[in-house]
């Protein structure tokens, strides 16, 4: 389907789930929120993560969720306008990419390979605290879907006081954004409204629409959010609609109109000083109608999953312990995915060494009972030198729609290696990462469109690469610097999986003065395959590009600032997939105040 990529504001609790083998609760809520952090974060020295706050947000202009992680080293997003979003983190597939609100899957069960997808869509990033993006394998401590990392999301809570905030951007194609959100609280309890709207014009989506006709979207998103220190409950509504063109570029007045409401309720109880318990109980309602004024009624869809998790600490040993289970469910169709999971996870600090060992087993309704494990060693040299290593095995469950197209389908079943080096000196810091992912029985289409087993798991999906990054700090600049190879080849394939460039270099300037903050990004990326011809092979080369995006931002007083950014300054014509456009220059100003 041509879905436009333009993303817009939405609230961030969104909870969509897709493969019924992803567990709601792991242990990012522990390591990597503010809220949960524990004084001995062993997993955080071990796994390769960036970590960005809501400061470091707002310096890279971004407008919404998806142009943030455009800006973000190694996080491959193929976003056309009139297609689906995709990430690909280290040449894997986008299905393989973990994403979690507060703890929560919001991968879209509407998807073909239940990726995020349309998911992405609805983060609003005026609502985000904190982003925490973990590369490599994560089974074991995440769930499912963590095949090749996991991009972790944590959301504002009620304000230390009260305060609202209001703010408004316009831009290049009558594109407009209004937000408003409203907070009060304390240690003891908390309340938080938020209301996010964005529209525009749009661009000409396909290369074939003769046309010339404007591809528009509009979305709305309210969610409120209350509770205190130990429980919360938040609900969320939001529409997203969004033209796209037909067949060739046809415009038939072709509709997406995707509507979704969530509840989600928390509950933490702190047992003993040694023992602590987090539960969560979620339900999700989408639907997605499509085709002329979105005259085709999409199928209903629904997610429900309760988890509990243990944190408990004896004697400078940490074990998460948790237990969940997902009831994902086609109401329209009639098709239901179950399962049930436990996982039990070890941590400890051994003088200059930190481990991490763990084990996840999966009881699936359709495919039986799977269990993964994982082991990952920091040590730490002398000089200042990290060594890194970590081992994993995945396991992931094809999604209601290819069970729905290809019944005898089978899991995909992997193992990832990770060995790196890293060195820090004062404000420098230099590092290099090595990965390798085998995946076998990937899911791919067979390329025939029949209707019938359109879907066929392959021999395997190899991906092998290196990591290479540093970042320092010189005349009051930040500068980083970054790398990423990539060789990712499916079924046997001599050529580069599809729409995954092999290099990607990226260099970052970043500087504050006075009133002012800047920021400059360069990224290039070399050239990239695109299938044709639905074979699942490259058939046609698409040219390597260069970007260059900036953005600043003036405090005008105490509450107020505005903003001005710039994306594809050069105004370069790059394509990531054949057959679609993408914006040249857009600028974009903003006004963001605190009352």
């Amino acid at each position: 389907m041509d879905i436009k990529h333009l993303s817009v504001s939405a609230s961030i609790a969104m909870l969509t789930f897709s493969t019924a083998t992803q567990a709601v609760l792991g242990p990012i809520p522990i390591y990597l929120n503010t809220e949960y952090r524990t004084s001995a974060p062993a997993i955080g020295s071990i796994s390769s993560t960036l970590s960005f706050d809501s400061d470091d947000i707002e310096a890279t202009g971004a407008n919404t969720f998806l142009d943030f992680l455009s800006t973000v080293p190694s996080v491959g997003l193929v976003t056309p306008i009139g297609n689906v979003p995709a990430v690909f983190i280290r040449g894997n597939e986008a299905r393989h990419t973990l994403f979690l609100v507060d703890g929560v899957n919001i991968h879209d069960i509407s998807s073909t390979d239940a990726a995020a997808g349309y998911g992405l869509s609805t983060i609003a990033l005026n609502d985000i605290e904190k982003v925490d993006i973990i590369k490599g394998s994560g089974s074991v401590l995440y769930g499912a879907s963590a095949v090749a990392g996991v991009i972790s999301i944590t959301t504002k809570k009620g304000a230390n006081g009260k305060q609202v905030v209001a703010s408004t951007k316009f831009g290049t194609h009558n594109a407009q954004n209004y937000a408003v959100s409203a907070s009060s609280g304390d240690e003891n309890s908390f309340i938080r409204f938020t209301h996010n709207q964005y529209s525009s014009d749009g661009i000409n989506a396909q290369t074939g629409d003769s046309t010339g006709e404007e591809d528009g979207v509009e979305h709305y998103a309210t969610q409120i959010k209350l509770g205190n220190q130990h429980h919360n409950i938040s609900y969320l509504e939001s529409r997203n609609k969004t033209e796209y063109d037909g067949f060739g570029g046809a415009d038939g007045g072709e509709l997406s109109d995707r509507k979704l409401n969530t509840v989600v309720i928390n509950t933490t109880q702190e047992l003993d000083d040694h023992w602590q318990m987090f539960g969560t109980l979620s339900q999700t309602k989408s639907k997605r109608d499509s085709g002329a004024n979105a005259a085709t009624a999409g199928d209903k869809l629904k997610s429900t999953n309760i988890a509990l998790r243990n944190d408990i600490r004896l004697d400078g040993d940490l074990f998460n312990v948790g237990l969940s289970q997902t009831h994902i469910e086609n109401v329209t169709d009639n098709l239901k995915h179950i399962s049930q999971e436990v996982f039990v996870n070890w941590q400890k600090n051994i003088t200059d060494l930190d481990v991490n060992a763990g084990v996840r087993h999966t009881k699936h309704n359709k495919f039986g009972h799977k269990s993964v494990y994982g082991l990952g060693i920091a040590k730490y040299l002398n000089n200042g030198i990290k060594l890194t290593s970590g081992y994993n095995t995945t396991f992931n469950a094809p999604s209601l729609f290819y069970l729905e197209n290809s019944p005898s389908i089978k899991p995909e079943a992997g193992k990832n290696v990770e060995i790196g080096v890293e060195k820090q000196h004062r404000h420098h810091l230099i590092g290099a990462k090595l990965f390798s992912n085998k995946v076998k029985d990937s899911i791919a289409y067979d390329g025939s469109w029949n209707g019938a087993n359109d879907y066929e798991n392959t021999a395997r999906l190899a991906t092998n690469g290196v990591e290479l990054y540093a970042n320092t700090r010189i005349n009051n600049y930040d500068i980083d610097l970054s790398h990423h190879y990539a060789d990712s080849k499916s079924n046997g394939q001599t050529t580069q999986s599809i729409r995954r460039p092999k290099n990607t270099t990226t260099i970052s300037l970043k500087k504050n003065y006075e009133k002012f903050s800047s920021r400059l990004q360069i990224i290039k990326k070399s050239a990239s395959l695109d299938d044709t011809t639905f074979n699942g092979v490259g058939d046609t080369k698409l040219k390597g590009y260069t970007l260059i995006n900036a953005s600043s931002n003036y405090i005008i007083s105490a509450n107020t600032e505005l903003s001005l950014t710039i994306k594809n300054a050069t105004n370069k014509h790059y394509t990531t997939v054949v057959g679609y456009n993408n914006p040249g220059r857009t600028i974009e100003i903003g006004l963001n105040h605190q009352f």
